[in-house]
């Protein structure tokens, strides 16, 4: 029987008792190949968005389990001691995810343990390591509560975001298949139009040094951030429509993939979460999409100029997102609502202020800016400080590659240049999935 497909047939308390029994026993150490965590959060994710289980009973209990799994293992493994540990790892294939947690937190106190509890297979490792080095209990509380808060968010998000049948979202989406074509149409239209101009601007910013930003890189590391990222926009957003409340909170994942892996990537969760969201709890959220691209691609461009490094650098970030939410959302306010908001206590602010006759465009500006302010605030906030506590971990394989610059290049036709790289992009993310596919095999035979 697949236990998987077992879990996800259960509901109600019978689900979360399940959910929490397998997050504490693999917190507490007990490798579980057959049910890895981040898989049951996505399922406790699946089951909210079917009206199966309870959210706030599910996320609390959760949240429970996994601070209590972690913190009693943090005491085992603090009695085994190393030796013992590598006796168990040997036979298990875990030597060299532990040896990487050790250098980690050798390094970086409770920072450290934010970061590894992040990164996808060494989460169980941080608590095992934290034990046996004999870690400061305060130290793991202070990196492992965040950590717990941002990756319970992130998967059952995630989950919840994703989880509705795909025939229903097929059903959804075809009213917005035309608008999809023109959309293609109009990129493709701009690119050969600004091809000369954009290759003398990205000539001028490799010249002042600036080729980060031409370069999409996407790493393993970089993968799982972008679906957790997607995750936490989409449990923002969802609590922000659950409880009325006057923010949008679907930017904080966009803001944190921009600052900590660039601004495509950035860009690329910005647009991809409005696209989700349109299909589950926001129907008119895909034309704002390239409002949260922009949001995500500036924050990519300020890590920079290290504007996360510095109190500054917050503000700005903070006031470069805000402008570019509400300039650019009013005009889709017009086209989408005439000039209404969609969140209430912005369209009581365009509607307060057409009752003084003031001109619409006004109102409409009046309006957008009065969410936004607060919101990309609170979400520039929430991104940094996360972003704060994460160390770049080393990428375990080698990364996607994409050079922009190349693709507005002389020498070489963009298009060609562009699915080359899709088709290598492609081929490598298959050989990876084929070698993790291989190594979880013999992890599981491992065990038996």
């Amino acid at each position: 029987m697949n236990p998987i497909a077992w879990v996800q047939g259960l509901e109600g308390a019978t689900l979360i008792a399940v959910i929490c029994g397998l997050m504490f026993v693999e917190e507490i150490g007990v490798p579980l190949p057959f049910a890895p965590g981040d898989l049951v959060l996505a399922i406790g994710g699946i089951a909210i968005a079917g009206g199966r289980v309870n959210p706030s009973l599910l996320v609390a209990s959760v949240t429970i389990a996994i601070l209590g799994g972690a913190i009693l293992g943090r005491e085992i493994f603090a009695l085994l001691g190393w030796e013992r540990l590598m006796r168990v790892a040997d036979p298990l294939h875990a030597r060299k995810p532990l040896e990487h947690v050790s250098r980690l937190l050798q390094r970086g106190g409770w920072r450290a343990v934010f970061t590894a509890r992040l990164i996808p297979g060494l989460r169980v490792h941080t608590t095992q390591v934290a034990g046996v080095s004999r870690m400061r209990r305060l130290t793991f509380l202070s990196g492992l509560v965040p950590a717990t808060a941002v990756y319970i968010g992130a998967f059952v998000g995630l989950g919840a975001a994703f989880g509705r049948p795909i025939l229903a979202l097929i059903h959804e989406a075809e009213h917005q298949v035309l608008l999809a074509i023109a959309l293609v149409v109009a990129v493709v239209v701009i690119f050969l139009l600004t091809r000369a101009p954009v290759r003398r601007a990205l000539v001028s910013l490799q010249e002042a040094g600036w080729t980060g930003p031409l370069r999409f890189r996407l790493d393993s590391v970089e993968v799982v951030l972008i679906l957790a990222c997607l995750g936490l926009n989409f449990a923002g957003h969802a609590i922000a429509v659950a409880f009325n409340l006057p923010l949008f909170l679907d930017s904080t994942g966009t803001i944190l993939a921009g600052v900590i892996a660039g601004p495509w990537v950035g860009g690329s969760v910005g647009f991809v979460s409005n696209l989700v969201g349109s299909n589950t709890i926001d129907p008119i959220a895909a034309p704002y999409g390239i409002v949260s691209f922009a949001v995500g691609f500036a924050a990519g461009l300020s890590r920079y100029l290290n504007w996360q490094r510095r109190p500054s650098g917050w503000v700005m970030l903070w006031l470069v997102c805000f402008l570019l939410a509400a300039l650019m959302s009013t005009p889709i306010n017009f086209l989408m609502n005439g000039g209404r908001t969609s969140v209430g206590f912005g369209g009581g602010v365009y509607a307060a202020l057409k009752s003084f006759h003031l001109p619409n465009v006004i109102a409409a500006l009046a309006g957008e800016a009065a969410v936004d302010f607060p919101d990309k605030l609170l979400t520039v906030v929430g991104a940094l400080l996360i972003a704060r506590g994460w160390q770049q971990p080393v990428a375990t394989r080698a990364p996607i590659d994409l050079d922009l610059a190349e693709a507005f290049g002389r020498r070489r036709l963009p298009g060609l240049h562009l699915a080359r790289g899709a088709v290598l992009a492609v081929s490598r993310l298959y050989r990876r999935n084929r070698a993790e596919c291989s190594w979880r095999r013999a992890r599981a035979a491992a065990l038996e």
